[in-house]
């Protein structure tokens, strides 16, 4: 699968703000338990490994680059758990022909949990996420989209009425922060 995205950062208050602009069709927590060696080779290839538990089930999945910067490849199989490591044979299974090279073992690094509440469009769908890891809270809007123009509509809409401004579509994506707070760390 594809996934393209427009992400921003925002404020607790401009979080607050986009909260009580929608009816949200959904609201759910999202734990987020990333992996890579201890180099963080992956990491440096823009290549995110993630075991997500939601709704008591748990899914590998894996990002990797598509060549635009909007724009992954996003692939995911369904585990009984969250490993410490995940072995190579099954990160090659899943992804290796986007990364003929083949994969190393991974460990786990540490969780990410997310609330997201979520508001559907024709076109793609509005996440407003509530992120904590080691300590630290942010906000973040994300539109994912199949029809670029009406997420873009959106966006601009939001940001019109919540009063947002914003230097672009792009920001640093949840596992470059975790990352940031993990070397910290």
């Amino acid at each position: 699968m594809i996934e393209n995205e427009f992400k921003i950062m925002l404020t607790e208050p401009q979080y607050e703000k986009v909260l009580s602009m929608f009816a949200w069709d959904s609201s759910a927590l999202q734990v987020n338990h990333y992996y890579d060696t201890p180099e963080l080779s992956l990491s440096s290839l823009h290549i995110t490994v993630r075991v997500r538990e939601k709704g008591g089930r748990f899914f590998l999945q894996m990002k990797l680059p598509n060549g635009v910067d909007f724009s992954r490849v996003e692939l995911e199989k369904e585990l009984d758990g969250t490993p410490e490591e995940l072995p190579p044979e099954l990160l090659n299974e899943l992804a290796g022909e986007y990364f003929p090279e083949g994969f190393p073992a991974v460990r786990r690094l540490g969780t990410l949990s997310t609330i997201r509440n979520v508001s559907r469009f024709s076109g793609g769908e509005t996440d407003l996420d509530k992120s904590e890891y080691f300590g630290k809270t942010d906000h973040e809007l994300e539109i994912e989209f199949t029809d670029e123009s009406a997420a873009r509509a959106v966006m601009e809409k939001i940001c019109a009425e919540a009063g947002i401004t914003r230097a672009g579509d792009v920001c640093t994506g949840k596992i470059h922060r975790f990352l940031d707070e993990y070397r910290k760390n």
